[in-house]
């Protein structure tokens, strides 16, 4: 196990620093921490003692890991938590409101809800960070709902509860205590949490924002933190970015930039500010509209003022929130801050290259998401997703574009180049070329580092999670690390598809992790990488690859199920109980020639099959299956010629298919051009194999008129100069047989 290593490497360094009193209790509280993984809290706790021992100035440290034992202690005891949250009236009180929203939407209940203490109630609730989770679980519900109408749009009173809910704020901010201060700024959050909308409205009320930076700098420590924590949630709305523009980006950079910050105030502000940046670059859906551009274009600009006035880059700014992660920190909310800048930051390529070479970092984020999934909190998910994020944002490839694609980004690039002409940008910026660290090169570097640092172990947990976007993210991560086929092999090893199997199952990201499955499946033998009876679990996501409309999926499901059902005749049956021949049939008549080989080969594959062998062999049902055969053994593509010509020569062992062969147009001038000394072996040998069948089931009148096309000097061609001896034997027979109907050979 992971852990148990870490352990005994962190035993190792304890013995190699034994008269290093700093080093000794900073390696003890590492060790600590990993055993309160393995839930072996005595041995974390006796730990922490020695470090204190050996250096009292970790008391800060170690008296929050003594803090945080104990309330795990106390967590593995029978709770009381339960039973007093059900007697908690509020539980009643809320169930109620919410089956009433979900009944009906009449709109004088509704107004009568919102302006009643009940609805104070749900909003302190939901404020209120020790509010028991049930409680806080039905007041997010109650709002999401009511913020969300299902039916008449129109007729709903939603600019009523928007009044409602800023005039809870107003009042608990003209009380001016902090108590009420912070329960405001936490009860927006919330409100933005359940609807960007709603948050947005109370925000952007006239002087809201300028009024709350006016005195923020004179607010405590908490009421700051709430009020930077509004401030990174609002800065995914368009309107409240400009708001925090014009008046809180000043502060969000001095709190980010000094050193003496408080820790968790100094990521909230960080994490605004890399979400300003992140959005500033995104496009808008009006990005013809000069007004949406002439804003983006000043926001810009005022930030970069603002951080170079406190000397602090971008870089800086990413450092700062990856040391957090690498802190390994017991503080939840300051870790979740940090993430989710790294999450919006590492969208860009310099902060991907940043992150994706920092070894410490990356498997500091897979301890995370192991130890993250144990504590299942109320933070579990927002942080999981953050990482799971991160994680894929740093392995994803630069998109494929087809050649309408290409053309469109040609236009694009050159109307945008126009305009900064226009706009008198410098000459070295109106042309934008690819970023080298978003290349593929690049990409795969990255992808072994973090496959390398245990990434494949924390998509495991993400992978088991609840929620489907994280699985979804998961899904991409799993088939972004398995896309270089250098990985392959170490994954497998790791484990890998106990984590893809049940994501394939999965409605949204199930395409996802088939996909990553069948790239496994293509480079591996499937007796190795998939033990047991996982190879039959396998068919039914490869057959939904197959039938995707992306081609590559296609492709790579053709490709998969053709190497399982070549190992194992199991895999073939199963298919055919899918109908997945009626698939493999419509893909051979793909535009894409690599689709239509694959499909091909997938049907000469599934001709070993019984079932299909009769099916096919069966002129009353099958003439245009062998029609389309034929024709695509004439294929330009060898490879398609090949798969074509086997199944051909598969199936011509029936009487019955050997009617349907001679049915075909032109199938004697057909068969004889895979006898040319200039087709392929494989083909050749396919070729002799069928005029065999065919001379066997029908005679003398199909000797003579391959006769007529020269087939019986071309065969011997073949036996004179084909290097293969097995083809040359083969031709030998069938020469033995033309002899036996008449033909008289000329050397």
């Amino acid at each position: 196990m992971a852990q148990e290593k870490q352990v005994l490497e962190l035993t190792g360094q304890l013995e190699a620093n034994s008269t290093d009193n700093k080093a000794t209790a900073h390696i003890l509280l590492q060790r600590a921490q990993v055993y309160e993984f393995l839930d072996e809290i005595s041995k974390a706790t006796e730990d922490v003692q020695t470090a204190l021992k050996r250096d009292p100035q970790v008391k800060a440290e170690a008296a929050e890991l003594l803090s945080r034992f104990s309330t795990h202690k106390e967590s593995q005891q029978p709770s009381t938590s339960a039973a007093t949250t059900e007697e908690d009236p509020r539980v009643a009180s809320f169930q109620k409101h919410l089956a009433n929203l979900e009944k009906s939407e009449d709109v004088s209940s509704i107004r009568h809800f919102v302006s009643s203490s009940d609805f104070v109630l749900v909003l302190t609730a939901c404020g209120t960070p020790d509010t028991p989770p049930r409680i806080k679980s039905l007041a997010f519900m109650i709002l999401t709902r009511l913020f969300n109408p299902q039916g008449d749009i129109k007729s709903y009173p939603m600019t009523y509860i928007i009044e409602q809910c800023a005039a809870c704020f107003s009042h608990c901010m003209d009380q001016g205590k902090n108590e009420t201060k912070l329960l405001a700024y936490r009860t927006l959050t919330a409100l933005f949490q359940t609807s960007m909308t709603v948050g947005s409205a109370i925000l952007c009320q006239e002087g809201t924002v300028e009024e709350m930076m006016d005195v923020v700098e004179f607010e405590t420590v908490p009421v700051q933190l709430a009020i930077a924590e509004v401030l990174t949630i609002a800065s995914s709305d368009k309107t409240c970015r400009k708001q925090i523009m014009k008046y809180a980006v000043d502060w969000l950079v001095k709190m980010a930039g000094q050193s003496k910050t408080e820790p968790q105030l100094k990521a909230a502000a960080g994490t605004a500010l890399t979400k300003l940046r992140a959005q500033a670059d995104l496009p808008t859906d009006d990005d013809a509209s000069a007004t949406t551009a002439s804003s983006v274009t000043e926001a810009t600009p005022t930030l970069e003022d603002a951080m170079r006035k406190m000397n602090l880059t971008n870089d800086t700014l990413i450092d700062s929130l990856k040391d957090i992660i690498k802190s390994k920190s017991s503080d939840a909310s300051l870790v979740l801050n940090a993430v989710e800048g790294l999450a919006y930051a590492c969208l860009k390529p310099d902060v991907k290259a940043s992150l994706g070479d920092d070894e410490e970092f990356l498997k500091c984020l897979s301890t995370l998401t192991i130890s993250t999934a144990r504590q299942d909190t109320a933070s579990s998910n927002p942080l999981l997703f953050g990482i799971g994020t991160i994680l894929v944002n740093l392995t994803m490839y630069r998109p494929v574009m087809d050649d309408h694609q290409k053309q469109m980004k040609k236009l694009r690039d050159l109307a945008n180049a126009k305009q900064r002409q226009a706009a008198g940008a410098p000459a070295q910026q109106q042309e934008e070329k690819d970023d080298p660290r978003e290349d593929d090169k690049a990409v795969e570097e990255r992808i072994k580092r973090a496959v390398q640092q245990g990434a494949a172990m924390a998509l495991m947990v993400l992978s088991k999670n609840s929620s489907v976007n994280i699985r979804a993210v998961a899904a991409q991560t799993y088939l972004n690390l398995v896309t270089p086929q250098a990985t392959r092999g170490q994954l497998l090893q790791q484990g890998i598809v106990k984590g893809l199997l049940p994501l394939s199952r999965d409605t949204n990201s199930g395409i996802l992790a088939s996909q990553a499955l069948a790239k496994l499946a293509i480079t591996t033998d499937p007796r190795i990488a998939f033990v047991g009876d996982t190879i039959l679990d396998l068919v039914r996501p490869f057959l939904a690859l197959c039938k995707d409309t992306a081609q590559l999926r296609q492709f790579e499901g053709l490709m998969a199920l053709t190497n399982l059902a070549s190992v194992d005749d199991r895999v073939r049956q199963l298919i055919e109980h899918a109908d997945g021949m009626s698939v493999f049939e419509n893909l051979q008549l793909s535009n894409n020639d690599m689709v239509q080989r694959a499909a091909t080969e997938m049907v000469c594959n599934m001709t070993f099959c019984d079932p299909v062998f009769e099916r096919y062999s069966d002129p009353s049902k099958s003439q245009n299956r062998i029609r389309l055969l034929m024709i695509l053994s004439d294929h330009e593509d060898p490879a398609t010629r090949r798969a074509a010509s086997g199944a051909l020569a598969i199936l011509a062992n029936s009487p019955g298919t050997c009617e349907m062969i001679l049915k075909v147009d032109k199938c004697y001038e057909r068969m004889v051009r895979w006898l040319s000394l200039e087709e392929t072996v494989d083909v050749q040998h396919r070729g002799i194999e069928v005029l065999r069948c065919l001379v066997e089931h029908k005679g003398k009148p199909v000797v003579d008129e391959f006769v007529k096309l020269d087939a019986d000097k071309m065969l011997m061609a073949l036996v004179k100069q084909c290097q293969v001896q097995q083809v040359r034997s083969a031709a030998m027979e069938v020469l033995k047989m033309f002899v036996q109907n008449g033909v008289q050979l000329k050397a």
